[in-house]
């Protein structure tokens, strides 16, 4: 099996980015059948990148409160997200 060659896309984020949240585009499906979820994702919430897919090219990102626990985990393309500035 040949081996799948990623697609030329700028190379905006990687993991361990921190990155705001601009755009929320399913709501429905935010935080659905995850006991873990404190509340659902904001624009404007700060989160790691854990993860980068390539097919299709996204993210699965979480986002922590003050007191270092998982808010919510969820998966994000490039168009929802901004590099976050390195003091937030």
């Amino acid at each position: 099996m040949a081996k799948q060659i990623r697609k030329q896309l700028p190379p905006t984020f990687k993991s361990y980015d921190v990155v705001r949240v601009v755009a929320i585009l399913d709501k429905a499906s935010v935080c659905a059948n995850d006991p873990n979820c404190r509340r659902p994702p904001k624009v404007g919430d700060v989160a790691t990148i854990l993860e980068v897919y390539d097919d299709p090219y996204g993210f699965e990102l979480e986002c922590c409160g003050v007191d270092g626990f998982t808010i919510w985990l969820g998966g994000y393309s490039p168009s929802q997200l901004l590099l976050a500035p390195v003091n937030e």
